[in-house]
């Protein structure tokens, strides 16, 4: 098990801020959130340009499951949301906790990507993302969206 954590970096791009082993036999914490420097990351974001459709509602969270299908180089419902372009990129103001509940995922970044598996956890911060499924099934991810309120 691992915890991935994103962010935004001085030129506005998203990247990997680390990448961390977690001992899962005891209590861990896993993250907690600077309302201060993500909340300036998500003010930076046009929402115009943001998958606004996605985001719960400010000071609200929301809990979904997401069935990543195998990439397959044609696009996928997800794609068709609005805010989210031909490869899948998008962004949205929110500070969101991801787990790879079954099979392997690659999160692309502007500037990193990283590998996924079973049990891996995300932390996403106001990050400009895509989500990559290089296996033969679908992958599936249970993600919480927050927003600041």
């Amino acid at each position: 098990m691992r915890r991935i954590v994103t962010g935004v970096n001085a030129a506005g791009r998203s990247y990997l801020v680390s990448n961390d082993p977690i001992d899962g036999s005891g209590f861990a914490r896993i993250w907690e959130v600077d309302p201060k420097q993500v909340g300036g990351w998500i003010a930076r974001i046009d929402p115009a340009q943001a998958a606004a459709s996605i985001e719960p509602p400010p000071g609200a969270s929301r809990w979904v499951i997401a069935s990543i299908p195998p990439d397959s180089g044609s696009r996928t419902p997800a794609q068709q949301i609005p805010g989210i372009d031909e490869q899948g990129f998008h962004t949205t103001r929110t500070v969101d906790y991801d787990i790879v509940l079954d099979g392997r995922l690659t999160l692309v970044l502007d500037e990193d990507s990283v590998e996924l598996e079973t049990g891996d956890l995300v932390v996403q911060q106001a990050t400009r993302h895509a989500w990559r499924n290089p296996g033969t099934r679908p992958a599936r991810l249970l993600a919480v969206l927050t927003t600041l309120p």
